[in-house]
């Protein structure tokens, strides 16, 4: 940053991007308990469906425009909007068959690794030392998930956290090469968009209705859902505006804490000890890379 911040602007951006991390836990939360009442597909219809309309509100009231999409590579554009909610829905399938707890861990762990495969392969992100930690720290929270040395497991909570994890790795590089020039608000418009298209194609495949039952709570959490997708985008921006990029990505990396902790006091959700020993080191990893110089924070592009 050339200006420097003031207290209460760097308070304002730490809040901000701190609050991202609990509403990342939340969202976790409420997808399981959404669980209950919708299936994976018909959770990501309604939460990308009502961010659409949203995000839509919001552009239209900033008075931009969809063209100012035109100027983007549209390969690159269109790897990104579809592998964004790619990721999402993956994400919500392994909150549907695991816990809150397993679904956040695997999904960062994968996604820490992906980034550092990524960034070595394709944008020439040298590797240090605070880096070989943080992939070591991933490997070994890995390896706790699936309990090698007693019950040996793989779960399809996992398996599909693993897989979202990739997968947003992958759209965080098409994120990469789009942010320098794309407007966050139409990209925003044109995920979300994709993302209630790709969920309703899959209902409508698999014979399920778009329609569900909900009593009025659950459609004012669904509608929460929604919105709080919208919120994080706002908060990334603001955060991201008053705090650096390293710090940034260790108050974003706070979903590890409210994850589970959330789901237990919310769902009564417990903690194996091999999770909870695989979150200690996909913490760490985290942590190693926020602080890792020159590097690109994985954190900072789940969302933005």
């Amino acid at each position: 940053m050339k200006n420097k911040l003031t207290p209460a602007q760097e308070l304002v951006g730490s809040l901000s991007l701190l609050s991202v991390g609990l509403l990342y836990g939340l969202s976790a939360v409420i997808a399981k308990y959404l669980s209950r009442y919708l299936n994976a597909y018909q959770v990501i219809e309604f939460r990308f469906g009502i961010a659409f309309i949203a995000a839509t509100i919001v552009l239209i009231l900033s008075r931009k425009s969809l063209h100012n999409l035109k100027g983007l590579d549209k390969k690159t554009l269109a790897a990104f909007v579809v592998t964004f909610p790619a990721s999402a829905i993956l994400f919500t399938l392994s909150v549907f068959h695991g816990s809150v707890a397993l679904a956040v861990f695997s999904f960062y762990a994968a996604n820490l690794i992906t980034q550092f495969i990524l960034g070595y392969l394709f944008f020439e992100e040298g590797v240090n030392i605070t880096k070989g930690l943080a992939l070591m720290a991933a490997t070994i929270s890995l390896l706790a998930f699936t309990n090698p040395f007693s019950n040996f497991a793989v779960s399809l909570g996992l398996v599909f956290g693993l897989i979202a994890g990739v997968i947003q790795g992958i759209a965080s590089g098409f994120q990469k090469l789009l942010s320098t020039t794309a407007d966050k608000v139409n990209l925003l418009v044109v995920q979300t968009l994709t993302g209630a298209v790709m969920a309703a194609i899959i209902i409508l495949l698999t014979g399920k209705s778009l329609t569900p039952s909900l009593n009025g709570f659950s459609w004012f959490v669904t509608t929460m859902f929604g919105l709080i997708m919208l919120a994080i985008m706002y908060l990334f921006l603001i955060g991201y505006r008053y705090t650096n990029l390293n710090m940034g990505s260790i108050l974003v990396s706070s979903e590890l804490f409210f994850g589970p902790v959330l789901a237990y006091l919310l769902l009564s959700e417990r903690i194996a000890i091999n999770i909870f020993i695989g979150g200690l080191f996909t913490a760490i990893a985290t942590i190693f890379v926020s602080l890792s110089t020159g590097t690109n924070s994985t954190l900072a592009k789940k969302v933005a």
